[in-house]
């Protein structure tokens, strides 16, 4: 029975950093994108970001469904394999956040081959990654009994 509670305890504990991890890949361009805006056009609006933050909820359904098709295997092999260190889950996130902006349709809106663009979502995948392991990545393996490495 302790054996069950412990890996549903790692299953919220999972869910709960990869939700975190999607909110942060979607703020983190956005942010950015609000920031060299303002930077540009001298329009230092906050109207600008709840113009980009109005399709929120279902910008963070699409990314939370589609990107874990991406991800999953990837969390996967780090619970499996005790993987723990931030480099992975930072460059697991900056891969993720680039095949997602490439290959999901309408999901980069024609800026896709911009290597701004492309910077930005290694960017928020970057973040994400990191956000992750904070929450989550940090004790991956922690059922699996393996040491960190």
């Amino acid at each position: 029975m302790s054996r069950l509670v412990s890996g549903l305890k790692r299953f919220a504990i999972i869910t709960v950093g990869y939700v975190a991890a999607v909110l942060t890949s979607i703020l983190v361009p956005v942010l950015l994108i609000v920031l060299l805006a303002g930077i540009e056009d001298g329009n230092w609006s906050i109207i600008f970001t709840f113009d980009w933050l109005a399709s929120f909820p279902l910008a963070v359904l699409t990314v939370a469904i589609c990107a874990l098709l991406i991800v999953g295997p990837a969390i996967f092999v780090a619970e499996r394999l005790a993987l723990r260190g931030w480099f992975y889950f930072a460059v697991t996130g900056a891969v993720t956040s680039i095949v997602f902006g490439v290959f999901v349709p309408g999901s980069a809106g024609g800026f896709v081959f911009n290597p701004g663009f492309l910077g930005f979502l290694a960017a928020a995948g970057i973040a994400a990654g990191w956000v992750y392991w904070l929450l989550a990545g940090h004790k991956s393996g922690h059922l699996t009994g393996r040491d960190p490495r």
